[in-house]
């Protein structure tokens, strides 16, 4: 009789603080993950450079030998991570505007959730659906209906340019209109999709072939 091994999963919560890492595990633990755990930007980019992780879960604000108090190492832990492939979701108490968007725009991060408002349900939920979106082969997801019909021409520039990483600012300055209209053109685009989030809207823009639609504002 052959033998099956089982594969193992692993999740990688980079978080200082040990209260949040028992939470985490055992959210994950639900799930079927080994957590593996990172207190500072080095602990954590050596797990990433020794094991294949599916998940990594990242505060920003990290125990540090410089700018203990107020350093942001999550983010370079972010661009190594998003390097790799590895989904991020970024819990934080850095909630501050420019902080989330720089996560997202620039880092790439799956989903952003404010320790203050943390609740274990919506965390396991986008977790299953950061490993689903980044392991999901393309193939797999042609039958999903397209959601392209929901938006206008111009939204559909927007999301297009969503996809190529432009800020709210370089989207404003290709189309010519203000980063304020940019902002209502994003909150209707994911509105229209069902998604949370500018990562999730990416996400179904990449699995519906929406990319090619903002051809012409080149």
């Amino acid at each position: 009789m052959e033998i099956v091994k089982q594969q193992h999963l692993y999740a990688l919560v980079v978080e200082d603080d040990a209260r949040w890492r028992v939470l985490y595990e055992g959210i994950l633990a639900e799930a079927g993950y080994e957590c593996r755990f990172a207190e500072s930007y080095g602990e954590a980019r050596g797990w990433l450079q020794r094991a294949m992780f599916k998940l990594a879960i990242v505060d920003l604000h990290l125990a540090s030998s410089a700018e203990r108090q107020e350093n942001k190492d999550g983010f370079s832990f972010l661009r190594a991570a998003r390097q790799r492939g590895v989904p991020a979701i970024v819990v934080s108490a850095l909630g501050a505007p420019e902080d989330i968007d720089r996560a997202y725009e620039e880092f790439g991060a799956f989903a952003f959730i404010e320790k203050e408002l943390f609740n274990s349900h919506t965390f396991a939920r986008l977790a299953a659906e950061a490993v689903a979106t980044a392991g999901q082969p393309e193939r797999e997801t042609k039958s999903t209906p397209s959601l392209a019909d929901e938006l206008t021409e111009r939204e559909r520039e927007v999301l297009a340019l969503l996809t190529r990483g432009c800020t709210n600012r370089q989207i404003a300055e290709a189309l010519l209109i203000t980063p304020n209209t940019v902002k209502k053109h994003v909150d209707h685009i994911l509105q229209k999709l069902n998604v949370s989030n500018r990562a999730a809207a990416v996400a179904a823009a990449l699995r519906d072939g929406l990319t090619k639609l903002g051809e012409s504002t080149r």
